[in-house]
């Protein structure tokens, strides 16, 4: 994997011009004093980043990255060389999640063996392997960018306040005329007053009484009377917490896109990119899901960390298919990061095929961070035994299209998912418009077994059949 990551590939070399060889003839860091951090340290091989290179060049962040290996390692395209540490420019692409080398050298001890190096606009910006070098390089970089953010937000909120200072509020006591009379001072507290005369209460008294027809307290009430206008609407309709469990599953793209698209005719799939700009990706997308899962890489994935005990709220009838309301507290963590499950979607025929083979239908569970990606569980389902835990969601189906069904009996995620933890992963998007890109997808290679009754009842309840068709897998890395 290393030799891969900071091997140049062909493209690289033929690139490479006399300007760019006299360049990287020069020390690397020259302009600097470099400061390596170890990052990652293995039995064979330690990570390190250097923090002063670090460089916003937007869209991209910009680092070196050294390697040293324990034993030596082979160049790629001339196995005659041998190095035994690398050093790579690589630029990294956080929002899309992709980074490419734009730069690399490669030592033999101390002598340079071999060096390469490109431009931003040709080089081949790729989605690093899980756990590998140049992703755990990535997460360094990408959370370094996020504290740039935090930081300038900070001190531009300073810069703000100190070019519009808050001035101090004048005391409305200064502006009565009962505390300017001679002899009193403005500033003095309340108890250091004389003592108020009978006249004096019954004056200060009068007031009070019409004080509930003084501008505040118009306001007050004017307050006081739109607060249940909010909570609850005069003509019946739900509120906005009533409607939430009804969204379950739209994403803020899909609620501001508002077009209608279909699985059939006029409105479908193939012409899904031409019905709204915003479905753009639909056609012209490079990841686009569903695939067939074949032609795997294989990883030693670790299993996936669910927290799943948590019972499902509700399930919707949409026009596209089945949507549960997912709830709040179930969970799980990929790379390190925690993702919120949403919703579940449910599909016939699985959108998914694994090694040419179709399936009966699919369980897909959406997760999302705090940032918006998203992470997609997809369970196959397949004709076999009847399943308990997808008979009581089968029985508190809704009736009519957009309708909403509280789940009464106890159903959670975990009860929806195979025994074995074993998977496949990659990288796609939605199979729904907008088909949105940058969606991590895990595949659980053990079929979940539904009676051929149960499978009958949820094709009724679909209506019609709600499967994109296979997308292209164009040379995506499927790991398991």
């Amino acid at each position: 994997m290393s030799r891969l990551l900071f091997s140049p590939t062909s493209r690289l070399c033929q690139m490479l011009t006399l300007c760019l060889l006299l360049a990287l003839a020069l020390p690397p860091h020259a302009a600097w004093a470099t400061q390596w951090l170890s990052i990652k340290k293995t039995d064979n091989s330690q990570l390190m980043i250097d923090k002063h290179s670090l460089l916003e060049e937007k869209p991209y962040i910009k680092a070196w990255i050294k390697v040293e290996y324990g034993t030596p390692q082979k160049n790629v395209e001339s196995v005659d060389r041998v190095y035994n540490h690398a050093k790579a420019l690589w630029y990294f692409d956080c929002d899309k999640r992709k980074a490419a080398t734009i730069q690399v050298f490669q030592y033999e001890n101390q002598e340079l063996v071999y060096s390469a190096g490109t431009t931003a606009k040709q080089a081949d910006f790729i989605e690093p392997l899980p756990e590998s070098e140049v992703e755990v390089a990535q997460q360094y970089v990408c959370k370094w960018q996020t504290k740039q953010k935090q930081l300038a937000e900070t001190q531009a909120k300073r810069a703000a306040a100190a070019a519009n200072p808050v001035m101090p509020a004048v005391a409305k006591s200064k502006e009565s005329p009962a505390d300017n009379t001679a002899g009193t001072a403005s500033d003095s507290p309340p108890a250091a007053t004389a003592p108020a005369t009978k006249t004096d209460n019954k004056e200060q008294t009068k007031p009070a009484a019409p004080a509930k027809n003084t501008p505040v307290k118009d306001a007050q009430k004017k307050l006081n009377d739109d607060k249940p206008a909010a909570a609850k609407d005069k003509s019946g309709k739900p509120t906005s917490e009533e409607k939430h469990a009804a969204d379950a599953g739209k994403t803020k793209t899909d609620k501001a896109e508002n077009k209608p698209w279909a699985y059939t005719g006029s409105e479908g799939p193939d012409k899904w990119a031409s019905l709204n700009p915003a479905f753009a990706s639909c056609g012209n997308g490079s990841q686009q899901s569903p695939i067939n899962i074949d032609n795997t890489i294989p990883a030693a994935l670790k299993p996936i960390k669910r927290l799943q005990k948590f019972p499902l709220k509700s399930i919707n009838r949409k026009e596209h298919g089945l949507v549960v309301d997912a709830g709040a507290g179930n969970m799980m963590v990929l790379d390190q990061k925690p993702y919120q499950l949403k919703y579940i979607s449910l599909h016939a025929p699985a959108e998914h095929q694994i090694k040419q083979k179709s399936y009966a239908a699919e369980i897909q569970m959406v997760h999302e961070d705090k940032a918006g990606h998203r992470v997609i569980i997809a369970v196959i389902l397949e004709e076999g035994s009847a399943h308990a835990a997808f008979e009581k969601l089968l029985s508190s189906l809704p009736k009519d299209t957009e309708d909403s069904k509280p789940l009464t009996m106890r159903i959670t995620p975990a009860e929806l998912m195979p025994n074995k933890p074993a998977y496949y992963r990659y990288s796609g998007s939605l199979t729904t418009p907008p088909c949105s890109e940058g969606v991590q997808w895990i595949i659980m290679k053990e079929p979940v077994h539904l009676s051929k009754q149960q499978i009958e009842t949820l094709q009724k309840a679909l209506g019609a059949a709600n499967q994109r068709p296979l997308q292209d897998g164009q040379g995506r890395m499927i790991l398991e």
